[in-house]
């Protein structure tokens, strides 16, 4: 019986060490997976972008919690190639970041949007190449999103 307390107490103190490390752990993975999601996305709209051979927007909206990827071809008399969904240019993916992550910042050189061409670079609404990064925060962390003029996408720290 003594040895059977003596190891519920062994875990008892174990477990409240490992607690407040387990709780700072789930922001920290939310803030990994919306940072994910936003990179897949943006990759995703490259690769489609190519794949089909036409223009592919994608847009951070103000609400800070939604992005979203149109074929930006003019359907629905639109203004093709212009990185502003307009008409009735068709959704291809909307996304909503996990509870608790915002994007506090998205910049292209111009509005929360931009384009791939039918090569995979990215164009801004001003029709000149463009770079840029997407913040993604929560009350701890934040991390960054990358675009290269290329088109490349990476996640790093700030």
């Amino acid at each position: 019986m003594t040895e059977l307390m003596v190891v519920i107490g062994i875990l008892a103190i174990l477990s409240a060490i490992a607690m407040p490390n387990l709780v700072g752990w789930i922001p920290k993975r939310k803030m990994g997976i919306g940072a994910r999601d936003v990179m897949n996305a943006v990759e995703s709209a490259r690769l489609t972008a190519v794949r089909n051979r036409v223009s592919v927007g994608v847009e951070f909206l103000n609400n800070n919690v939604r992005y979203r990827v149109w074929l930006d071809d003019g359907a629905g008399a639109g203004t093709p190639d212009d990185a502003i969904r307009n008409g009735t240019e068709r959704y291809i993916l909307t996304r909503t970041l996990p509870a608790g992550i915002t994007l506090s910042g998205a910049t292209f050189g111009g509005p929360r949007s931009f384009r791939f061409d039918s090569q995979g670079f990215p164009i801004g609404t001003d029709d000149a190449p463009t770079g840029g990064t997407i913040t993604i925060t929560n009350k701890k962390d934040s991390r960054i999103v990358a675009m290269t003029l290329a088109g490349n996408v990476f996640v790093k720290k700030p």
